[in-house]
């Protein structure tokens, strides 16, 4: 006990104030207490010369350049050593929902501001409150520019680490010095009772620790009495030496160590309910983060046909994105005019990136010929009446209609799109691709009610980061070929699949591998399942969501549309608890013809509360593994039914027997274009779709009888997902590429017809092989017009490819070890470099 309180041992006191910019207060609040906090602190530095401060986000910062006199005091601060800036990203995000690129561009933005407005990055990597990292954070931290990592969530109760010490390792083998603090915050009057606890919390052979002081959640920082403290206790011999100073000096005592251990796993888990806390939050972030890369991919290659590159407005709508990345908006655990806020700003984000991305898509669109054949463009209006008659009319935009399909991603993809025509009154009607050969389309519902306004449904084939051009004419449509997808009220089936319903449920019965003669279900499958959860908004306490109150009682089965293209299933549910607790359901699940996909779109109407919502598929695996994606990798985790972050995929794998007993290497993943968290018990996995808790409900906090309080999730929301069945494994089902294709739809424009110096089918990238690695970011450079390209090797297994970039005159070999994130600048010469996150 004596040798914790030695004088040979050193604790440095560092100055903090953790801020929520939301939390149980909306941001103009947070902004308040940044500014209130800044002056303070900048007080207490002055008072104190040998005192050092502390403080990340970038954001923070950045509301203080409406106050440049305290900036500049800032600044100066920074210079002469007091005041640290640490963490680097624009703020202290959730680290399990934003995409691997999102957290790119947290480094990105917020060390490119920090540079520039204080006079130095981080070298910190700062998340003390965010409650659980996925295993790839060291790399995406040492690619910021971050060698080292302070946190504080898993606790010592909720994780063994082998110290709180130690060196963090990521799948790649990226590396950087991690502490796990005792508290971020400490009460002004007890701080001595903060240092008896971190007496215990340093490691024994670490002779230099770490203490940080100062008030927070609700900021505040070092207090005059919390000082006085320090100098009084450092005066006793009964407590180690205390000196101030930096986050930095701590690590540079431990920097050189080689007997620090290692730990080369995930840090989780805190508050596990927070994954599917307030699905509104959870959708606007996955469309946001969507629309931007998609946004920024069409306006680099427009930039080659004369488009000034929307830099500008794209990082402003990336800075809003990120800023409602804070652990507490994105967790889902602020307070509800908190996120009327983020809707408004998500959506200004997205607003942002359609606009920037349709003016691009536009821009490259007016380049092509999209003539049905080579007229002249004398000849053509672009406006005709095609027919006509008291009691319809056609018209097209020329040689027919030109419809152009662009592909997002980077690899080609086959998948059906919808075009809706104004005025077409003719039942004529024939799909021509680019060759003028005919497509197989079929008649939709369109989304208005008025006459002459057919919804066209066909398979588009379109090159990657590419288009194509498909043509509507009036003419008689082409004969379908036979086979290919038949419909009932009980079956789906096309080459690949067929499932089987049961109207009395509304769930799956069987879902046949029509290839290898296997069943793959184990019981009833897209099944809406009611489980209690009686836990706060984060579900603290919580490890699984399983106990069941029920399922949703199917009330109507539709066979809503059977035609060539595809067909579908509308399930009608239900869910009643009680007079005020009850709920219904719509899922459409479809199978098309010419694609693999297996499709579902889940509408909601919840009003229940303390209760969560499952959609469940029970495999008839064995040996199951069960893996989960995350920021820019994936992670495998025990099938033991716990509730687990995830992202855009789920997969399961295993084995599974054939009717003669002989086992097969099979698996399916299940993919979702705004969820992220679900389980997976043996073969069963479950996607998590909502939970009901009380708005910032915190333990130890009791609600109390008779007062009306908020619950999340109440109403409708549509969340859709796909299921990729595979035989052996996830990998070379291509299920990384499917996940984000769901999450990234085709883009569709209605051309007029002209002539153009592009022709009718075109690809803006070539990725050879196309399986190796991933290609997640193509944009401009924040400085200079070179591209941007950033990809990473997804299976965890060597990669090699060549890279082609014909307008840019690149072509480059890529060597990728396992789990790495590479990142190339390309210049419009084709010269090739690599480099990190910042760009360098």
């Amino acid at each position: 006990m004596q040798e914790k309180r030695s004088k040979d041992l050193t604790f440095i006191m560092v100055g903090h104030a953790h801020i929520d910019p939301v939390w149980l207060w909306d941001w103009r609040e947070g902004y308040e207490t940044v500014k209130a906090t800044f002056r303070s602190a900048l007080d207490r530095l002055r008072e104190n010369p040998d005192m050092v401060f502390i403080h990340s986000s970038a954001a923070h910062y950045a509301w203080m350049e409406n106050h440049p006199e305290m900036l500049a005091e800032i600044r100066e601060a920074v210079a002469r050593g007091q005041w640290e800036p640490v963490g680097g990203w624009w703020v202290e995000p959730d680290a399990n929902i934003p995409s691997g690129e999102a957290l790119a561009r947290q480094g990105l933005y917020g060390q490119r501001y920090f540079e520039r407005v204080l006079g130095r990055r981080a070298r910190i990597a700062f998340l003390p409150d965010t409650f659980g990292h996925p295993g790839t954070l060291p790399q995406l931290f040492r690619q910021a520019g971050l060698e080292y990592f302070a946190f504080m969530r898993p606790g010592a109760s909720e994780l063994d680490l082998p110290s709180n010490l130690f060196r963090w390792r990521s799948p790649d083998g990226s590396e950087v010095l991690a502490v796990r603090v005792e508290s971020y915050s400490t009460n002004p009057v007890y701080v001595q009772m903060s240092l008896e606890r971190n007496l215990h919390w340093r490691p024994e052979d670490a002779r230099v620790w770490v203490h940080l002081f100062g008030v927070g959640n609700h900021g505040g920082g070092p207090t005059r009495k919390a000082i006085a403290s320090i100098r009084e206790a450092n005066a006793s011999p009964d407590w180690p030496t205390l000196r101030f100073g930096s986050l930095e000096s701590f690590f540079a005592a431990h920097a050189g160590r080689t007997d620090v251990p290692v730990w080369a796993g995930e840090l989780q888990h805190h508050a596990r309910g927070c994954y599917s806390a307030h699905s509104g939050i959870k959708a606007w972030n996955r469309q946001a983060e969507s629309a931007l890369l998609a946004a920024e991919r069409w306006a680099a290659i427009a930039s080659f046909y004369g488009l000034a590159y929307p830099g500008e407005q794209l990082e402003h709508a990336w800075r809003l994105l990120l800023f409602n990345q804070f652990h507490d908006i994105l967790a889902g655990s602020a307070i509800p005019a908190a996120y009327a806020d983020a809707q408004r700003e998500l959506d200004e984000a997205s607003a942002v990136a359609d606009r920037t991305g349709y003016a691009a898509l536009q821009v490259i669109a007016q380049r092509i010929d999209t003539r049905r054949g080579t007229r002249p463009a004398a000849e053509i209006e672009p406006i005709r009446r095609v027919r006509w008659s008291p009691e319809s009319w056609t018209v097209d935009l020329g040689d027919g209609t030109p419809v152009v399909v662009f592909n997002p991603s980077p690899w080609p993809r086959t998948e059906v799109v919808a075009v809706e025509l104004n005025e077409w009154g003719a039942e004529d009607l024939k799909v021509l691709d680019d060759q003028e050969r005919p497509v197989v389309h079929q008649l939709g519902r369109p989304d208005s009610v008025t006459t002459a306004r057919p919804r066209v449904l066909f398979t588009a084939e379109v090159p990657a980061l590419g288009y194509r051009v498909y043509r509507v004419v009036d003419e008689p449509a082409a004969p379908v070929p036979e086979g290919g997808l038949t419909a009932s009220q009980e079956v789906l089936e096309n080459r690949w699949w067929r499932l089987e319903l049961n109207p009395a449920t509304g769930a799956l019965k069987a879902l046949w591998d029509k290839s290898r003669g296997l069943q793959l279900l184990a019981g009833a499958g897209a099944r809406l399942l009611v489980v209690e959860d009686p836990s706060d908004t984060w579900g603290h306490g919580v490890t699984a969501l399983r106990h069941e109150a029920g399922a949703f009682a199917c009330t109507r089965v539709e066979l809503l549309e059977d035609g060539p293209v595809q067909a579908t299933w509308r399930i009608s549910y239900r869910w009643t608890a009680g007079a005020d607790a009850y709920a219904t359901a719509q899922q459409e699940i479809s199978l098309f013809r010419d694609t693999p996909a297996i499709e579902g779109r889940l509408t909601v109407d919840w009003h229940d509360r303390h209760r969560a919502l499952k959609l469940a598929f029970p495999l008839a695996l064995d040996e199951a593994r069960a893996t989960f994606s995350v920021p820019y990798g994936h992670a495998v985790r025990p099938a033991d039914g716990q509730e687990e972050p995830l992202q855009q995929w789920l997969d399961v794998t295993g084995f599974v027997r054939d009717a003669k007993g002989a086992r097969h290497a099979a698996g399916v993943a299940l993919l979702n274009d705004g969820k992220y968290a679900g389980d997976v018990l043996g073969g069963e996995m479950r996607l998590t779709i909502l939970r009901s808790p009380v708005y910032a409900h915190h333990d130890p906090s009791r609600l109390e009888q008779g007062v009306q309080y908020h619950y999340q999730d109440q109403g409708e929301q549509t969340v859709r997902w796909r299921l990729v069945p595979h035989a052996g494994s996830w990998v070379d089902a291509g299920v990384v590429r499917a996940a984000h294709d769901l999450n990234a739809p085709l883009a569709v424009i209605r051309e007029y017809a002209h002539p153009g110096d592009l022709p009718k089918v075109a690809g803006f990238i070539a990725v050879d092989p196309p399986d190796q690695v991933v290609v997640t970011a193509l944009k401009q450079a924040e400085e200079g017009d070179d591209l941007i390209l950033r990809l990473y090797e997804a299976a965890g297994r060597p990669a090699r490819a060549r890279i082609s970039i014909p307008l840019a005159q690149a072509a480059f070999a890529v060597e990728a070890s396992p789990h790495q994130v590479k990142t190339y600048r390309i210049t419009r010469a084709g010269e090739v470099r690599e480099v990190n996150f910042l760009e360098e």
